[in-house]
């Protein structure tokens, strides 16, 4: 089953649905194909088998938040969701009953989630993280410009935690902690490139004009690649070059 048909599929039964008053649920999405369905069943969890106590969490906030779903640019339905980053999943439910099994959305770059209220849009990307693996992973777009997106990819890494070794001294507990990386894409490029916090690194990601043109630009700016604000700052600055 080609791309094309996949999408004629799901515009119908979006059309279907909506023409009939009820609701687009993930019932209607069930099923599988080639490219897998839109909504899958849970991935296996990493599980982690451990007689201490955890602090921290798998998720990026524990609630389900409200969300759209696009496949390509047509509306698949309205959600709820979380993302569980230690696993790199996004659990998908119909509402927010606590006893409603949830279901993940599937593993397809043409989706697109975009969550209103915390003013935030997911999407899978195929990325080069800073080992120089090629991963694919849900990528927050930060800023969305006509030559360049910047992206964030928020990540929780398990520590595990140690027993005391005398009376005199505490268990330490295991520990999920959230961090962020951040990346960007040229328009017509595939992969995402990693933003490291060395400016010589970063540097070497542009044609040599844009190089010189950008180190200028971050050395009057006195900017912290570290920075988020910072980094928004510089790639509207790119977007915003008549040349290139």
């Amino acid at each position: 089953m080609n791309k094309v048909i996949w999408l004629v599929l799901i515009c119908l039964c979006v059309d279907v649905a909506q023409g009939q008053g009820q609701a687009v649920n993930l019932e209607s999405f069930g099923g599988q194909g080639q490219m897998g369905s839109v909504f899958a069943d849970m991935r296996k969890k990493k599980d982690i088998v451990s007689d201490l106590p955890t602090v921290g969490s798998v998720y990026i906030d524990e609630q389900f938040l409200p969300c759209k779903i696009y496949f390509d640019k047509d509306l698949v339905g309205d959600f709820y969701y979380r993302h569980n980053a230690y696993n790199d999943e996004i659990e998908i439910k119909d509402t927010q009953l606590a006893d409603e099994a949830e279901s993940s959305l599937a593993t397809i770059k043409e989706l697109t989630l975009i969550d209103p209220l915390g003013n935030k849009q997911l999407s899978l990307k195929t990325y080069e993280n800073k080992k120089g693996e090629v991963r694919n992973g849900y990528l927050y777009l930060l800023n969305d410009g006509t030559k360049y997106q910047l992206y964030t990819k928020n990540n929780v890494k398990f520590t595990e935690g140690t027993h005391a070794i005398s009376s005199m001294v505490r268990d330490t507990p295991n520990k999920f902690s959230q961090f962020a990386e951040y990346y960007f894409i040229g328009n017509e490029e595939k992969v995402a490139h990693y933003i490291g916090t060395k400016k010589s690194d970063f540097l070497k990601s542009f044609d040599k004009e844009t190089r010189q043109e950008l180190q200028n630009f971050i050395k009057k700016e006195k900017i912290n690649l570290r920075d988020e604000t910072d980094l928004i700052q510089v790639f509207n600055y790119l977007n915003s070059r008549v040349s290139s």
